[in-house]
């Protein structure tokens, strides 16, 4: 653990010395493959600016943040260091966290306004016309000019890049605790995009992994393939909404990207030989964990 609170104290003397907002960007998974790294840099894996949070209660936008990061990834491999704008706005500067062309994740400075053109493109476009004003407001608020030359910042960062890549290189992987993070992160996206239609190639590109790795994690969890497999997770996300809420099985099959109601009735009867309606009926004063 002392290395880990090394960093987090080297994190803490730059964001007061120069009144920073740091994340550190996990585009790997390399965070959950230490519980002891998890439990230190937890604090700084996600934006947690009120205008961030803000811009994400809508899922569109908070798609839109998830996707981005490929964006970055593919700056990451290129450049040592560069400066960004994401969809809703802001402005960040970019740390690779990486070997050669293998990047591991990223440390982003924000929240910053260096372009205001492109910036106010991005907050029109973010918005619907109910939020401008209240996303407008965030914006002016949170976000700021710059104040600290980069040639200043990027020296002190690229030397915490350099000791989060050394932890990452020191933490020990057994085969099957890799594994088991994939797996997680598979579960992970699929319920983050169980409305929409899933496919194979969107799941390889966002969790960096081949075909035949995902194929192999899907192996593993008796299914017959990915369409099985989403099928799976779907089913038990609407037995927990078919005991904890009242939304019509319709509403259900529509929320978890079924077809229809025959196809989610269907699909469950197969799965729990029950269907949504007597499940409820007979279980419903049972909580599903």
């Amino acid at each position: 653990m002392k290395d880990y609170k090394k960093a987090v104290h080297y994190i803490e003397f730059l964001k007061k010395t120069y009144s920073l907002d740091i994340t550190i960007k996990d585009y790997k998974g390399f965070v959950y493959n230490n519980e002891e790294m998890e439990f230190s840099l937890r604090p700084y894996l996600a934006h947690t600016n009120p205008y961030c949070m803000y811009v994400k209660e809508k899922e569109e936008s908070f798609n839109k943040c998830l996707n981005n990061n490929k964006e970055l990834i593919e700056e990451c491999k290129k450049k040592d260091y560069f400066f960004h704008i994401c969809h809703a706005g802001i402005c960040e500067l970019i740390i690779p966290i990486k070997e050669g062309e293998k990047v591991y994740g990223s440390i982003n400075i924000s929240h910053f306004d260096l372009y205001p053109e492109n910036t106010k493109k991005a907050v029109d476009a973010t918005f619907s016309r109910e939020r401008i004003d209240e996303g407008k407001r965030k914006f002016k608020i949170f976000a700021r000019s710059a104040y600290v030359e980069s040639s200043t910042l990027i020296p002190s960062l690229e030397l915490l890049s350099q000791y989060l890549l050394l932890l990452i290189q020191k933490t020990p992987q057994k085969k099957e605790e890799i594994e088991e993070v994939k797996e997680k992160r598979l579960r992970a996206y699929v319920k983050e995009n169980i409305s929409k239609k899933i496919v194979a190639d969107d799941i390889i590109e966002s969790l960096n992994i081949n075909r035949a790795q995902l194929n192999k994690l899907i192996k593993t969890k008796d299914v017959k393939n990915l369409r099985d497999y989403i099928n799976t997770i779907r089913i038990e996300m609407s037995e927990k909404l078919l005991l904890e809420t009242l939304k019509t099985p319709k509403d259900i099959a529509l929320s978890l990207g079924f077809k229809g109601f025959r196809h989610f009735e269907n699909v469950f009867k197969d799965k729990l030989n029950i269907s949504p309606k007597d499940y409820r009926k007979y279980y419903k004063n049972e909580k599903h964990y």
